[in-house]
């Protein structure tokens, strides 16, 4: 199901691969690496659960990604040209590991009858809370977040820097935006950031992005080191960092809504962001607090196999 947490701001934060819920007769079909479902955006609504304090939207899938990715074009489908990583509904991790036993992998009808269910009402969720926002700001920014495990073999090149962000090479948002969420994490120790580097952006970033109608979008992928104990089941949350990275990002957010509010951003010149670097300083683990069940159960559905 689709959780939608409305805000007045000009802020709407989108969590689309937060969600671990997967239809039984999907499940009975997956790998014992797809169970384990290592590519999720694990704790990240935890982090992100910062609504008051920002006024902001929050847009989330509880659906987990293996089952269909909603961050993928909708007419994505698995072929020789397409990474079995890349698919709409994904054929293995992100590291190439199958996620579906032999021969249980979805087909076409199966990938439609997901998209019907989880894809499209997601999407239509989203461009509702734009309209809604567009209705009542001149200028509206869109963060895609997500986060992702340090190291991952075959599709990131050594460690992942702590903050990665996407803007499809500057076409997604503007100049002096970019610089302004950018600027927000210098100086602060242990947190490394990419700028257009690494990821790239996502599809929701490159979709929706429209500056010049003033809709403002962005790419965020965090390094999930920076918030977990570990990296690896149970993905187990650390109260310590978790208290530090939301401060940044409200830091960072703020200013967003700031910018919009701003009339200096018109006479930005364009120009390219260089990204700024630093290295992780590790936090003493702290006691981590109780996983938080999701809002609501997502209701299961059965799904053909073919």
């Amino acid at each position: 199901m689709i959780i939608v947490e409305k805000g007045e701001s000009p802020l709407i934060l989108c969590l689309p691969h937060t969600g671990v819920d997967v239809p039984p007769a999907v499940e009975k079909r997956f790998s014992a690496t797809g169970r384990l479902q290592a590519d999720i955006s694990w704790r990240l609504e935890q982090v992100l659960d910062i609504a008051r304090e920002l006024d902001a939207t929050i847009i989330r899938s509880t659906i987990s990604r293996y089952v269909i990715d909603v961050d993928r074009p909708a007419d994505q489908m698995a072929d020789s040209d397409i990474s079995p990583r890349d698919s709409l509904c994904p054929l293995s991790t992100l590291d190439l590991k199958r996620i579906y036993l032999a021969d249980e992998e979805p087909g076409p009808i199966e990938t439609e009858q997901r998209k019907h269910l989880f894809y499209q009402p997601f999407h239509q969720a989203l461009e509702e809370q734009i309209g809604r926002l567009r209705r009542l700001h001149d200028e509206v920014v869109l963060f895609d977040c997500q986060s992702m495990r340090s190291r991952i073999r075959g599709f990131v090149e050594g460690e992942l820097p702590v903050i990665n962000i996407g803007t499809a090479n500057g076409q997604s948002c503007s100049e002096g935006l970019k610089s302004t969420f950018v600027g927000s994490f210098t100086g602060l120790s242990g947190f490394s950031v990419a700028v257009d580097e690494v990821l790239g952006s996502s599809y929701i970033t490159e979709k929706y992005g429209s500056p010049a109608d003033g809709l403002q979008c962005f790419t965020l992928v965090i390094a999930q080191r920076v918030y977990l104990r570990h990296e690896s089941p149970p993905f187990e949350p650390d109260k310590a960092r978790i208290a530090r990275l939301k401060t940044a990002l409200i830091d960072g957010f703020s200013r967003a809504i700031d910018w919009t509010k701003s009339e200096s951003h018109l006479a930005t010149p364009k120009g390219v962001m260089q990204s700024s670097v630093s290295e992780l300083s590790s936090a003493e683990p702290a006691d981590a607090p109780p996983q938080a069940d999701d809002d609501a159960k997502w209701t299961p559905y059965p799904l053909v196999a073919e």
